[in-house]
């Protein structure tokens, strides 16, 4: 298949174009861009912020097979990718030789975060008709870095590395799955009601809450390149129980049956969870429960018994004790309006 590079691409992009909606300073982003091709489809969302983090958000659907080439330049910038999972997500596939440690050919799979440092570097990225895809990437600037080492020092060594040499070594890391914490801000980012200067305000936090988390994430666990152990298919169908998980939290079925409705042994999807998720079927559920849980006492419309039954407990007593297990306040103290003891 013929590889185009990004001119080329740009070139019969626009030559095809079908239409295109651009809005400028738009709930806290410099530009929002609607397009549709013989390509593919895409809603692009892009903001430079004033911490030094540029946030872009790529939603797209590809209707051709193609391979792209990217040249990176020499930009001193720390890249987060957030893959999101979906039942119409898919992995993306890429050919970048020249990473230490890493295979010329890799995938970058949905519900995973990724942290790599890749300048003065060519890599084909490979797209296939049908495929979909949403990710939120961060192009972190070195010197915003730079300024929280003293808050750093714990990290990984190749990080180290990146914040102190002069010309440190390219690197890609799988960092593991989306928390859920991640992903209630990531909705947050993609959810927010706000506009003009407030919304700005509330995407440089989150945004730099959100990289927190994934360097905390780094220092947990160990660099790794994406888990094998798992069939594909098996990975889909894991993604699937968690999407059943997150929309029935009310009511979820027990672990017999989702193991069922996905088409799993039990086995595999408790070894699956902690693979993908580093967690428990039932600790994911229970921090997706506490997480909700949190959003609704924080918006006071509701009292805690109401919120509780919501999130799916029926013993009042049973809810306080995990929600002051994972946050280190009780229900009542965040409905106050108690900030959180734990991240």
């Amino acid at each position: 298949m013929k590889i185009h590079t990004t001119a080329e691409w740009d070139r019969i992009h626009e030559e095809t174009l079908l239409y295109r909606q651009i809005e400028s300073n738009f709930s806290g982003y410099d530009f929002v861009k609607t397009e549709k091709s013989q390509w593919s489809e895409i809603q692009y969302y892009w903001a430079d912020l004033s911490s030094g983090i540029e946030l872009d958000i790529i939603d797209e659907r590809m209707f051709l097979d193609y391979n792209q080439l990217q040249c990176h330049d020499d930009s001193q910038y720390l890249t987060s990718l957030f893959y999101l999972s979906g039942d119409h997500q898919v992995n993306h596939n890429v050919i970048c030789p020249g990473i230490d440690g890493v295979a010329a050919e890799y995938t970058e799979t949905k519900g995973q975060s990724y942290l790599m440092y890749l300048p003065n570097i060519e890599e084909i990225e490979q797209y296939r008709s049908g495929d979909c895809w949403k990710v939120l990437r961060l192009n972190t600037d070195l010197n915003t870095i730079r300024r929280f080492v003293p808050e750093l020092n714990t990290l990984p060594q190749q990080l180290q590395r990146l914040i102190e040499d002069k010309n440190p070594q390219r690197f890609h890391f799988n960092v593991g799955g989306l928390t859920c914490k991640m992903q209630t801000i990531i909705q947050e980012i993609l959810q927010h009601p706000y506009q003009d200067a407030i919304a700005r305000m509330y995407l440089e936090g989150k945004v730099l809450e959100l990289l927190a988390l994934q360097l905390a994430q780094l220092t947990e666990s160990k660099p790794d390149a994406i888990k094998v152990t798992l069939r594909p298919q098996n990975i889909d169908r894991i993604y699937q129980a968690k999407d059943i998980l997150a929309a029935r939290l009310q009511n979820p079925p027990s672990i017999s049956k989702l193991a069922r409705q996905v088409g799993l042994g039990e086995t595999t999807l408790r070894r699956g969870f902690r693979e993908l998720f580093d967690t428990t079927v039932v600790g994911y559920l229970t921090s997706l429960r506490m997480e909700q849980a949190e959003l609704y006492l924080r918006d006071r419309k509701l009292s805690v018994s109401e919120i509780a039954n919501l999130v799916g407990y029926s013993h009042l007593s049973h809810f306080s004790t995990a929600f002051k297990r994972q946050f280190g306040i009780t229900p009542s103290e965040c409905l106050a309006g108690k900030k959180l003891l734990l991240p």
